[in-house]
């Protein structure tokens, strides 16, 4: 996974601008410059052990295993778990045949959402901390004239695969429009900005002797949700909604149900729908992103077509949604009615796409070219079943004709 995202990373970014450009003090109300009091050597203790195994014992308090000393008094509002030697058992699952585990060496939960086990829970976290404690580790490297930010080394590329697996796996299983991660490798630390267009990485930070690290938790336990990558858009269904919902929908009851609202296709208004939250995935975290399911319609009391993705934002691309309101103009045979539809419109500047933006930057190094992307929603009034479930080859045969001719009369 490390080779086909290496050219999706624009970096290294300057950590200050990084800072003040995705978690900017002006937006933290009431913000005192006064309670961030960072003294050189904060981390000796940390940077001091032989090798990666030994970090987690300084870094964290005991004998309790949520607290970690060294970053608590910076990020109170926030819980750091040690889950190094403690996979997801909840949220993996077999994916081409082979067990997908996720076990990061430190997640971060916001304030009430951390698990009753030391478990990860890739549903809730939302800094994942990697540690690595030999240079040859590095995802990263400090370009110099054309090279790339990411490393040449093989084991740095293992590297930059890991975190990508473990963003993968948090993107999938939550609705966010960027996350933040963090690689420690000994002495140096790099923080990532991930969207679905590509990511964005900082210069190395020598954490011990420079603030860098520590502000950046100390400014993040403070911004909004939206700031922090939050889709806000996205909420908890109630009991009672999510009970219908499950019933209607014929899913388990321990089901985790999310509510969203999308506007008519026609008219004013909008459709609020009840659906389940997404299963993990182990794509890479750029690109479209399609998430579809059955939801349960609040409004009409039925069943339809629920889809979430990343659209490719370019003045010749039509929006899905478009596209199926064209169809239906021209009476196109065989296609499903869209009934809503909408570009979610960010809820603060930071919530739009950045790696593209930043792609031209002069401190960005060589990568390929990037595309921007915007999140699209739609909603269609049919549930179709899945292509191989045919009940006989006739069946199998008369739906490839009737998308052949819809295509063909479009």
């Amino acid at each position: 996974m490390g080779k086909e995202m290496k050219g999706y990373f624009v970096g290294p970014m300057p950590v200050g601008e990084f800072l003040q450009e995705f978690l900017p003090t002006s937006q933290i109300p009431d913000y005192d410059p006064s309670s961030f009091n960072f003294v050189a050597g904060t981390f000796s203790d940390m940077i001091s052990v032989k090798n990666e195994e030994h970090t987690y014992k300084p870094f964290m308090s005991t004998p309790a295993h949520t607290t970690i000393n060294t970053i608590t008094p910076f990020a109170p509002q926030l819980s750091f778990v040690d889950t190094h030697n403690h996979p997801d058992t909840q949220n993996c699952s077999k994916i081409d045949s082979a067990v997908f585990n996720i076990k990061p060496d430190i997640c971060v939960y916001p304030d009430g959402r951390e698990p009753s086990l030391r478990n990860c829970d890739v549903s809730a976290t939302e800094i994942i901390v990697e540690f690595k404690w030999s240079y040859s580790h590095n995802a990263f490297c400090d370009p110099s004239g054309v090279d790339s930010v990411i490393s040449r080394m093989e084991k740095g590329m293992d590297m930059l695969g890991q975190i990508m697996s473990y963003t993968a796996a948090q993107l999938s299983t939550q609705f966010h429009t960027h996350a933040f991660s963090l690689l420690i490798v000994r002495d140096r630390a790099c923080i990532i900005r991930w969207d679905r267009e590509g990511a964005i990485v900082t210069s190395a930070i020598d954490y011990n002797n420079e603030p860098h690290l520590a502000d950046f938790f100390h400014h993040y336990a403070q911004v909004s949700p939206e700031m922090r990558g939050v889709d806000t858009s996205v909420t908890l269904a109630s009991n009672e909604e999510a009970s219908i919902a499950r019933s209607s929908l014929n899913i388990p009851n321990t089901t985790r149900m999310l509510k969203v609202d999308v506007p008519n296709a026609k008219g004013s208004g909008s459709l609020t729908l009840i659906f389940p939250q997404p299963a993990m995935k182990s794509h890479s975290p750029v690109g479209r992103w399609t998430r579809a399911c059955p939801a349960f319609d609040l409004v009409n009391k039925k069943v339809v077509m629920f889809k979430d993705s990343w659209q490719v934002s370019l003045p010749n691309v039509l929006l899905e949604g478009e596209t199926y309101k064209l169809l239906k103009l021209h009476k196109v045979s065989h296609i499903a009615n869209c009934i809503a539809y909408h570009d979610v419109p960010p809820s603060i500047p930071q919530q739009s796409t950045q790696t593209a933006k930043f792609g031209c930057a002069q401190w960005a190094s060589p990568h390929l070219p990037l595309t921007p992307h915007t999140l699209h929603r739609l909603v269609l009034d049919i549930v179709g079943t899945k292509l191989t479930d045919f009940e006989s080859s006739c069946q199998l045969v008369m739906s490839v004709r009737d998308a052949l001719i819809g295509a063909y009369l479009f």
